[in-house]
């Protein structure tokens, strides 16, 4: 359910529950449980509501991060500066006697 040009989200927000309370009845009203008939129209409602919301932060916030640079970045930083790692362990302490 999209806003309508001008809207106020109060007012999209009321005919969203008045969309989603028409659905709940009618679910309902076919025979689908009570409780879960309300827990969907909960989760539907604020999935709608919240929708804008993050919708604009997503768009406020722009994405600068470059993955490759920093892949680039950490291995510079850190795998160049690092002692290779053994693949195998020998020593006394393993060695036993045969």
């Amino acid at each position: 359910m999209k806003m309508r040009e001008g809207e106020l989200y109060e007012d999209w927000c009321k005919r969203v529950q008045m969309y989603e309370h028409g659905w709940a009845m009618q679910r309902i009203a076919e025979g689908e449980p009570v409780d879960q008939v309300m827990e969907q129209m909960s989760k539907r409602i604020m999935q709608k509501l919240m929708h804008p919301i993050y919708s604009d932060i997503k768009n406020s916030v722009g994405n600068t991060y470059n993955s490759e640079q920093a892949k680039a970045d950490y291995a510079e930083k850190y795998l160049k500066n690092r002692a290779p790692v053994a693949d195998h362990v020998e020593g006394q302490i393993f060695d036993k006697p045969a």
